[in-house]
């Protein structure tokens, strides 16, 4: 009968077995598509703030540098939000918590809109921050733990692309609704599809096999779930049972100390210099006497070097290595931001191109390999902690590039002393591999 649970055979192929030995197809697809639709939520809101940035200075007639805590806010409440609530994703489930996190994030998206001024503004962009803070490693840890080993840099880096991709959506949509209704249209607007998406997410996303079959309790949703993905499953193995240590500490247990803090290292530098472009790149090119609307659509050449550099990166990762990938973009971002500030305005607009294809590419190839460091019982943890530390460079980045552009130093030495970021994200993920390769000896 349906409703009843597969008998456990520990001769018989376990979850992930049955996973790996199936071509990915339909079934797959619509999960990558609704993650990817997830993280377009994602991606739109982490740029909202810097659309809206140009548009508020002259508004309430507030300096430019005194966006910065506005930034810093934003970046805080993912950083909250990835290390309290991300972590839920190992007690009440992957699907559960990715629908809570998208219908706060409406909420507050909304409640966005009817701000006042800065005070206001930082507070309820902070309290935005945490349920986004979240959805990036849980739809990640869908992704990996529906994912075949064949094809899972593939599938989980392509997913994490909605990330650049909304943000390029919310530029176009920004420099066409502004003009004409205002930067708070820009949220409503942000609102209203996250709603639908939610609803979607909510009806049409299948949760976590994994995560279930750690669960007895589970077993009856697991099997009906199974069943739909693989209707020839007649017997499963014996599943690994929910780890009743502290999640957290378990990042530091069994050898994994050193590989978890490379790695928070390695998220931290990187995230920085995302959100510094992020936040800081369409007031600067606004800087440069460019319009706020060509300053927008010059900006979104970021995220759409970003979409190219995770497609291309998640395609090759399968290949040649995901490490030797993070490390050539890390490698390549160092390189295209001391162009970005030293060039004419057309050879600009291809170092920032190049940029985000190095900085996005590497940020969602992180997220990637991090949810496949950990075992499923602390999974969503590890992913978690690994994207709330890192994003301590979040909210350092914005602070940062606030005071730098308050010394007034000139574009090119700005973006030089950001060069180095780069630089340090490669020496920690570079001793990162040479820690698996101890690992694997």
């Amino acid at each position: 009968m349906a409703d009843t649970p597969m008998i456990a055979d520990p001769a018989a192929p376990s979850v992930a077995a049955i996973i790996d030995a199936k071509p990915f197809g339909a079934f797959q697809l619509g999960i990558v598509v609704l993650c990817f639709l997830a993280l377009m939520v994602d991606g739109f809101d982490n740029q909202a703030s810097a659309f809206a940035a140009p548009a508020l200075t002259g508004l309430w007639h507030v300096a430019r540098a005194s966006l910065g805590p506005v930034f810093a806010a934003s970046a805080f409440g993912t950083l909250v939000g990835s290390l309290l609530i991300g972590p839920l994703g190992d007690l009440v489930g992957r699907k559960t918590l990715v629908v809570l996190c998208l219908l706060m994030a409406a909420s507050l998206m909304l409640l966005t809109a009817w701000v006042h001024n800065i005070g206001e503004l930082v507070a309820v962009r902070f309290a935005t921050g945490l349920p986004l803070g979240a959805l990036m490693p849980t739809t990640l840890v869908i992704a990996n733990e529906w994912s075949p080993v064949r094809n899972r840099a593939a599938m989980v880096t392509i997913m994490a692309s909605g990330f650049a991709l909304g943000a390029v959506l919310g530029g176009l949509l920004s420099s066409l609704v502004l003009a004409r209704w205002g930067w708070a249209s820009i949220f409503e607007a942000g609102a209203a599809a996250t709603l639908l998406i939610a609803g979607a997410i909510a009806l049409w996303l299948p949760e976590s096999l994994r995560y279930l079959a750690s669960r007895p309790q589970s077993a009856v949703r697991r099997d009906a779930i199974l069943r739909k993905f693989d209707p020839s499953a007649v017997r499963i193995g014996e599943a690994d049972k929910a780890s009743g240590t502290n999640l957290v500490l378990g990042l530091f247990t069994e050898r994994r100390a050193v590989l978890t803090l490379l790695l928070w290292l390695a998220f931290f530098f990187n995230l920085l210099v995302l959100n510094f472009m992020t936040f800081w790149l369409p007031s600067l090119l606004a800087g440069t006497g460019l319009s706020q609307a060509a300053a927008i659509r010059a900006s979104t050449l970021f995220q759409v070097g970003g979409i190219i550099g995770t497609v291309t990166m998640g395609s090759v990762a399968d290949r040649v290595g995901p490490w030797r990938v993070v490390l050539g973009g890390l490698a390549l971002s160092a390189a295209t931001l001391l162009l970005v500030g030293g060039l004419a305005a057309n050879a600009r607009s291809a170092a920032v191109l190049a940029a985000g294809f190095g900085i996005l590419g590497v940020q969602q190839s992180l997220g990637a390999l991090s949810a496949t460091l950990y075992p499923t019982q602390i999974r969503a943890s590890g992913a978690s902690w690994a994207q709330g530390i890192g994003r301590i460079g979040s909210t350092v980045g914005p602070l940062l590039g606030g005071f730098l552009i308050g010394r007034h130093l000139p574009t090119a030495m700005l973006f030089g002393a950001m060069a180095v970021f780069p630089v340090l994200g490669f020496t920690s993920a570079w001793l990162l591999t040479r820690q698996l390769r101890k690992h694997a000896a």
